[in-house]
């Protein structure tokens, strides 16, 4: 497209010219005016400098559920919860890329090393899991929350 700015004056380049403002301006007209779906759900954004993996928590239907594990680079967001949220408290453990904790709380459930989907968080130890504590997310009855994850 910066060559053709760069092109003479032909009639055809004027016209060209014209149809692609035209189209650029509805297709922005469109953008602005239509709706677009909101993504319900829990994302995780990463403020730090560091890679950090996520794991959460939430009640459901059939009892305590953890879920794990979601990889977040610096700088960047995961949806980790692709539905609206229902449940009023959610809870996140964070650790880094060596496996060390980043976010202290007061709820301990179970997790594994590797991907994992869990049900109940107690008696981690004689189930062969591993305890770990998880930070409590109030989401006022949110459907949809976003945490952000900074250091000092």
């Amino acid at each position: 497209m910066a060559t053709a700015f760069q092109s003479s004056f032909r009639p055809c380049f004027a016209r060209k010219k014209t149809n692609t403002a035209i189209r650029l301006f509805l297709l922005l007209f469109a953008c602005v005016l239509v709706p677009q779906a909101a993504q319900a759900g829990l994302r995780v954004c990463n403020g730090s400098v560091d890679l950090v993996n996520v794991a959460i928590g939430y009640d459901t239907e059939d009892g305590l559920r953890t879920e794990g594990w979601w990889t977040i680079t610096s700088n960047a967001c995961s949806q980790v919860l692709q539905e609206p949220l229902k449940a009023s408290n959610y809870y996140l453990h964070v650790s880094d890329g060596f496996g060390e904790s980043r976010l202290g709380g007061d709820v301990t459930l179970c997790i594994r090393e590797e991907k994992f989907v869990l049900f109940d968080g107690d008696q981690c130890w004689q189930r062969g899991l591993i305890e770990a504590d998880f930070f409590k997310i109030e989401t006022e009855g949110a459907e949809d929350w976003t945490v952000l994850l900074s250091y000092d």
